[in-house]
């Protein structure tokens, strides 16, 4: 996507108010507040980083650590410079049953688990003590690849809201919803609960989403006389909803096969529909993958902890395959028992090579060029995405490369900024870069590592003045591409839905729903573009949010629903 209308993204985000998610990837950002809390100010400054690309390094442990954030500027130009070093090279230096996967697949409730686990291929491995290191610089590889014009989600014009978001979550889902939520208030024995109906469902989501939009903490308020709104509270009473909100589900919890192996069976059908929807998107040519947390501090054996984490720091994760705009178009949750991978690929690649592999399946060879970060790479998964004929970079742990011989850190600092030191594989198709900023950082590339450098600016303390450093193309392009996690994961919440329920069911269902709008703004944004909308009539996030919650209650009270109906006016009081 052109960097004009990547831009054009984050003027239309809006007004966002504070955000509980925090970053996607192990990386530590310096630039966040003390309370850790993404604020206003936070926001116009990572938009003023993403048009000045250049990066800074913070690398915890010596030579295996690298860590990554934008902190410069970069100039409109590139400029090709000499590298400023010489090379350097040595001699050498469980899934769950498949009875489990086929109950849940012919259940006539619970097909839950997508059937399109695909077989060990026959991918490239090679043991840490075959590989070998070879003097010579590594040669960047001429792509063959044919930069994808993003599709028109329609024709001749934009969609609406809801015509974008029914795409993830189709007529079927919101009666799946109703039937579940009724059968739960039945299996609890709720006295006087009056069965919902879909166009009930709607209007519970439009409410939520209304509710993330204003931000306030107390559900009071929306139906009060002080701060109400009519177009709440004229639709569903507040005892209705806190009723249909404590009864929510989208599956038969009786259901559950008892060897189920699977933490997040309870939310698979929201999370296969999502998930179906953005797997048909048409794929742009750079992608990223990283991590995604989705706050939780509740009771789950899955929540993840990370202590750098404010003010939440526990959670639940997500691997994400994204656009550089943030479009999502494939995700894994993260959970002990990772069933969904191949047990002979996760066994040989580890967690991290195993992700990258799934999330990248159903891609087209030729076609795309990946990044990620440390916490994926490693030498056998670039071997095997060049041989599945996909392109890829991203940083690096050094003992995932048999300890290449490359500069330690302080021989690096010597040579100065903008330094870089680079060897290749003996077979000459894997590269790695080491390059010093203000702290050193190692890259790792199927296809291009030097390139060709620009020059960007960072600071210098010692000169108290801005210098020009040489930069390697490698690091220019991950820069572009990987703030694809970051952009996404802000878009989810920045009007996230407000929940306060110990639940990790609704808070997960909730979220599906936020990453289902931000992918259909997004699809939206592209439309506008390509129809030549004006910018000035182009909704921003707020207003596409709005007019969705509008669209989906007006879609459920153009029917009589439960909630209309004087019988609804007996449902239980329940304590906010």
């Amino acid at each position: 996507m052109a960097k004009k209308h990547y831009r054009d993204i984050w003027d239309m985000i809006g007004d966002g108010m504070d955000s509980e998610l925090s970053g996607l990837s192990d990386e530590d950002d310096d630039d966040t507040d003390e309370d850790g809390v993404y604020s206003r100010s936070e926001l116009e400054k990572i938009l003023k980083e993403i048009e000045e690309a250049e990066i800074s390094v913070f690398e915890p442990i010596e030579e295996s650590d690298d860590e990554l954030f934008i902190e410069a500027n970069e100039p409109s130009s590139m400029i090709s410079v000499p590298q400023p070093s010489t090379t350097l090279c040595s001699e050498e230096v469980k899934s769950c049953s498949d009875e489990f996967i086929q109950q849940l697949n012919t259940s006539p409730v619970l097909q839950l688990i997508p059937n399109d686990q695909t077989p060990t291929v026959n991918i490239p491995f090679v043991k840490d003590t075959d590989i070998k290191w070879s003097n010579k610089p590594f040669m960047s590889k001429p792509l063959n690849i044919q930069v994808l014009v993003p599709k028109l989600s329609t024709t001749h014009q934009t969609l609406s809201p809801i015509e974008y978001f029914m795409n993830y979550f189709p007529e079927i889902e919101f009666e799946n919803m109703a039937k579940y939520t009724n059968l739960y208030a039945k299996q609890k024995c709720i006295e006087n609960y009056v069965d919902t109906t879909p166009e009930e469902m709607k209007v519970l989501v439009g409410i939520y989403l209304i509710i993330g939009c204003r931000k306030n903490t107390s559900f009071d308020w929306y139906w009060g006389d002080h701060l109400k709104i009519n177009l709440i509270a004229d639709n569903m009473s507040l005892d209705r909803f806190l009723i249909l909100r404590s009864c929510f589900h989208v599956i038969d919890n009786n259901n559950i096969p008892a060897n189920n192996v699977d933490t997040f069976i309870k939310i698979r059908p929201l999370y296969n529909s999502f998930l179906n929807q953005c797997k048909k998107l048409p794929v742009e040519t750079n992608l990223a993958i990283g991590k995604q947390k989705i706050d939780f501090n509740g009771e789950l054996d899955e929540s993840h902890f990370d202590m750098e984490e404010k003010p939440c720091p526990w959670g639940i994760q997500t691997f994400l395959l994204c656009s550089q705009n943030g479009i999502v178009y494939n995700m894994i949750l993260n959970q002990e028992n990772m069933f969904e991978l191949n047990s002979e690929i996760q066994n040989k690649y580890g967690l991290g090579g195993s992700v990258v592999l799934k999330l990248v399946e159903h891609l087209e060879k030729d076609k795309h060029i990946l990044f990620f970060n440390h916490f994926f790479g490693s030498y056998n998964l670039l071997m095997s995405l060049d041989y599945l004929g996909i392109k890829a970079a991203g940083l690096v742990h050094m003992n995932s490369f048999a300890n290449p011989p490359l500069l330690s850190n302080k021989e690096l600092k010597k040579l100065g900024k903008g330094a870089s030191y680079e060897v290749s594989s003996a077979d000459e198709k894997i590269g790695i870069i080491k390059w010093f900023e203000k702290k050193t950082v190692t890259f790792a590339s199927n296809y291009i590592t030097s390139g060709q450098p620009d020059k960007i600016e960072c600071y210098d303390k010692k000169k108290k003045s801005y210098i020009e450093v040489s930069r390697p193309e490698v690091v220019k392009l991950y820069n572009e591409t990987i703030r694809g996690i970051f952009l996404h994961d802000h878009l989810s919440s920045i009007y996230r839905i407000f929940l306060k329920s110990q639940e990790w069911t609704l808070h997960m269902l909730f979220h599906f729903f936020d990453m289902g709008i931000s992918n259909s703004w997004l699809e939206y944004t592209n439309d506008a573009q390509a129809t030549n909308l004006p910018k000035r009539n182009t909704m921003d996030l707020f207003s596409f949010k709005w007019k969705l919650a509008q669209n989906l209650i007006t879609a459920g009270s153009t029917k009589i629903t439960p909630s209309k109906c004087e019988s609804s006016t007996s449902s239980p009081k329940i304590n906010v």
